[in-house]
């Protein structure tokens, strides 16, 4: 960011920058979760999405301006979500009702934890161009970056490369004839089916909530943790260590939900959150920031992978995509909601401890919510919620 910002203006601006790229994926994501319903375009889609991501990756590492850089984050994170949506929609292709639980949470520890590596790299190197030798130093700290984001965009796209090469499509809809244009006004209609069914439209509004706060943490931890003027190094081994919790955690709790049920462990993560949102509260040192990050790890894997696998087996099997596409439409905008408070707040009272209490209060909505989606049931042609 360019010098003559306060810690809250960059915070605020980084908050405007992610909303922006929210927006866009209330029209994008139906569109391309609709699109990938298609028999056979599932794959292609994705292959898109994530190739173009990958390129935007590289790309963030030459703009001199930081409006530049906020414009190309922006449709990094339109790419990147975008194959959210169509990977998300992948899960009933891939296995049963049964152990949607199971692999959808060991797809998101297999994800912390190999996110590790190339994290490690990148740390590594930042690290490293902050070492002096007697000539000066070793690697400026652009080139560190520059370095990371092509070792981030490599790491992305290799580990695509098996879905690339394997995935196959089971689940599609067979009705055919219509454009795009077509497609994006079926959004409408697949909210009057999703209507029909009220503890999905309960769940949902829940889940625009409560992933309000999830995403918000996960969006602005680092610049939260540069406005109270902790270091970047400590912030970025903070994060390892939060994705490394979140590796074992995730799987512990994908047993714990086979043995209790997916909606109480689902309870007890936004029940954690809630603790995670007042402790950010006090925040105000490396060692109390990296506790934070220990917390956050414990339910960040779970909270994600089993509310997808809470409503995947909800959806229709030939409207995957189209459903995880109004899903990500509730996640985002929830996101949007975040992050415009976190910028608005920030912005007009320079305050930027006000995150906690905004965090605090859509966890409180969306276990609210949650409680009353869990006591209506749901039937469908496969088994019961």
């Amino acid at each position: 960011m360019e010098a003559g910002h306060s810690s809250a203006d960059y915070l605020a601006y980084w908050s405007i920058a992610t909303a922006v790229s929210t927006l866009v994926m209330f029209v994008v994501g139906p569109l391309v979760g609709s699109l990938s319903d298609r028999k056979g375009w599932r794959r292609p889609i994705f292959m898109g999405t994530v190739v173009t991501g990958v390129l935007l990756c590289v790309a963030l590492g030459l703009p001199k301006w930081w409006v530049t850089f906020l414009v190309i984050y922006i449709l990094v994170k339109i790419a990147y979500n975008a194959s959210l949506v169509v990977s998300d929609g992948m899960l009933n292709d891939i296995t049963t009702p049964e152990r949607m639980d199971e692999v959808s949470s060991r797809a998101y520890a297999m994800g912390y934890i190999g996110s590790c590596i190339p994290f490690i790299a990148c740390l590594v190197l930042v690290v490293f161009s902050d070492m002096m030798d007697p000539e000066g130093y070793v690697m400026s700290f652009q080139t560190a970056v520059m370095l990371g984001l092509i070792i981030t965009a490599g790491w992305w796209l290799m580990m695509s490369l098996p879905l690339f090469r394997d995935y196959r499509q089971i689940c599609y809809n067979t009705i055919e004839g219509k454009g795009v244009w077509g497609r994006l006004s079926t959004f409408l209609d697949t909210l009057k089916e999703m209507s029909k069914i009220p503890a999905m439209m309960t769940f949902l509004i829940s889940f625009f909530f409560y992933i309000d706060g999830v995403y918000t943490v996960m969006e602005l931890s680092t610049s939260y943790g540069e406005a109270l003027g902790l270091g970047s190094v400590g912030l970025l081994g903070a994060l390892l260590v939060s994705q490394i919790v979140a590796f074992p955690s995730t799987l512990f709790m994908s047993r714990m939900s086979n043995r209790y049920g997916a909606h109480r462990v689902i309870y007890v993560c936004i029940a954690g959150y809630m603790g995670i949102a007042a402790f950010s509260l006090v925040l105000d040192s490396i060692v109390q920031f990296f506790i934070l990050a220990i917390c956050v790890g414990l339910f960040q894997g779970a909270i994600q992978a089993l509310s997808r696998a809470y409503f995947a087996r909800m959806v229709p099997k030939d409207k995957t995509g189209e459903f995880f596409g109004i899903m990500d439409v509730f996640g985002k905008g929830a996101t949007i909601v975040g992050t415009v408070s976190v910028a608005a707040a920030t912005m007009f009272s320079g305050e930027i401890r006000c995150v906690g209490l905004i965090l605090l209060a859509m966890f409180t909505i969306g276990l609210l919510f949650f409680a009353r989606s869990t006591r209506v049931k749901v039937y469908d042609a496969d088994h019961t919620v």
